[in-house]
């Protein structure tokens, strides 16, 4: 038995492009990705992902909210959740490894007239981390 991978050692290896505007995050992915997982998650491929996105459609797990009321969830229910919110746990470090860019929130243009081919923070991690 092989020991699971450690964090750390795990980089971010795509971003979308900087969407024009306030895009909700479930919008973006219905428009960028959501559409090419259909066809992978209808033969079973799951994907994983936050409260934010329930409703994505088919293949797309998400934790299960608590009903209104404050109700407490069935103890499978729980245990669901808490298995998705680990195996998501690499996803959100990479996430907090590209957060770190603060100072590129006020960048609003390229110097050079055009986007940049990769995104900044995508780069600059990868440079950090010794993997270019």
């Amino acid at each position: 038995m092989q020991p699971a991978p450690v964090v750390e050692d795990l980089d971010p290896l795509w971003t979308s492009e900087v969407r024009p505007g306030s895009v909700h995050d479930l919008s973006a992915a219905r428009e960028l990705v959501l559409l090419a997982l259909y066809p992978h998650a209808a033969r079973g491929l799951p994907v994983l992902a936050d409260k934010g996105y329930t409703g994505a459609g088919l293949g797309v797990h998400t934790p299960v909210k608590r009903p209104p009321g404050g109700a407490v969830l069935h103890t499978d229910i729980r245990t669901y959740n808490q298995l998705l919110i680990a195996l998501r746990a690499p996803t959100e470090r990479a996430h907090a490894l590209l957060g770190r860019w603060r100072a590129l929130e006020r960048v609003t243009i390229c110097p050079c007239g055009s986007p940049p081919s990769s995104p900044p923070p995508l780069v600059l991690t990868s440079m950090l981390r010794g993997r270019q």
